[in-house]
């Protein structure tokens, strides 16, 4: 089996299995309990948000841990979005992920939010000009993700956040494809997302920061754990696991960039011309347009041959509407059927791009 599908979730690392299950098996105790149990749980909390808050040079204060990036994504920009009602304007970039789209949905009806859509260049790039000329005095939220999990566009937040912090107005980042992938600084955000199970830890974990300088509305009432903001038992297990997973990842970061531009390189050299390379600025993530075969059917007839990609990002392959990331981009709705994404990791080879590559223009090219 090959796997080209790192974009939807990689494969737990040895040390992060090990890490889980050392904890589930040992420090069982609800973290919120007085008893020595609890205390020991909580302090491998505590001890995992430090590590945390480190590798990220921010405040331990501000990290929130979630279910994943959807959860992070929607609790982060409800927060953030909701401190001032005489503010009901959210800029927010067409390239984002559904998770997104579903809460800025939720805001507009329920708090008769407007969302605005930003421009993007023919590379799918907003500019620091193009933010500029759409912030106004009603806005209260920008939204960007840093890297897209259809194309691996990625914005230059560094940029961006500049002219959000002119503005003062809180700018949101969906970092859940950045993370230990790109290199990027987290300072001066208003917020950011990631999930563990991007960077070869558990799935159902994930971070969520929150600037503990920003001003922000919690979303439930007498709620004491997580600084209110999230209310449950937390994942002892899971959360040291990410943290174990985050920190070898983080040090690894110009090395596995490196190994997969070597790859996405090979790989646009061997498929056939008559296949069109979508080729953002993430080298990780490669999406080809086939000439006439549909994507789905491309997916499930190389699966069986023992390959493993997607069409579009899995949290949104279930939706009928053509994808709002290859329509940004100019795609027709048939061009949009047609595409697939292969997204490498550092453990995939060239000998598995070679094999995936000669598969493909037998079937397709």
């Amino acid at each position: 089996m090959i796997y080209f599908d790192n974009a939807a979730t990689t494969k737990m690392s040895k040390a992060a299995l090990e890490a889980y299950h050392e904890v589930a098996e040992n420090f069982y105790g609800n973290s919120e309990s007085l008893h020595l149990f609890g205390t020991q749980s909580n302090t491998l909390i505590m001890q995992a948000q430090q590590q945390i808050a480190t590798l990220f040079k921010l405040p331990a204060a501000g990290f929130i841990f979630t279910s994943g990036g959807t959860e992070s994504n929607q609790l982060g920009i409800e927060s953030l979005s909701s401190v001032n009602s005489q503010k009901r304007e959210i800029l927010v970039s067409p390239l984002e992920h559904s998770s997104v789209f579903q809460i800025l949905d939720k805001l507009v009806t329920e708090q008769g939010f407007k969302v605005k859509m930003l421009p993007v260049n023919k590379r799918g790039k907003i500019t620091p000009a193009g933010l500029r000329g759409r912030l106004s005095a009603q806005t209260a939220l920008v939204v960007i993700q840093a890297v897209n999990s259809v194309t691996g566009i990625c914005q230059d937040i560094s940029a961006l956040k500049k002219i959000t912090g002119a503005q003062q107005v809180p700018l949101f980042v969906d970092a859940v494809q950045a993370v230990t992938k790109i290199p990027m600084s987290f300072a001066g955000l208003a917020g950011f997302s990631c999930s563990a199970h991007k960077f070869n830890g558990p799935k159902s974990s994930g971070l969520l920061f929150l600037n503990p300088n920003m001003p922000v509305n919690t979303r439930f009432n007498n709620v004491f754990q997580q600084n209110g903001f999230l209310p449950g038992t937390l994942d002892v297990p899971g959360i040291v696991s990410m943290a174990t997973a985050l920190q070898a990842e983080f040090s690894k970061v110009q090395q596995s960039y490196a190994v997969v531009t070597t790859l996405r390189k090979k790989l646009k050299e061997l498929v056939s011309p008559q296949i069109r390379v979508i080729a953002g600025d993430y080298p990780g993530i490669c999406g080809l347009i086939l000439p006439q075969t549909q994507a789905q059917e491309a997916v499930t007839r190389m699966g069986q041959l023992g390959f493993c990609f997607s069409t579009v990002s899995a949290c949104s392959i279930r939706d009928p509407r053509p994808d709002r990331t290859l329509q940004a981009l100019g795609l027709t709705a048939a061009e949009s059927k047609r595409y697939i994404r292969i997204s490498m990791g550092p453990h995939n080879t060239l000998s598995e791009v070679g094999r995936f590559a000669t598969c493909l223009n037998q079937l397709y090219g």
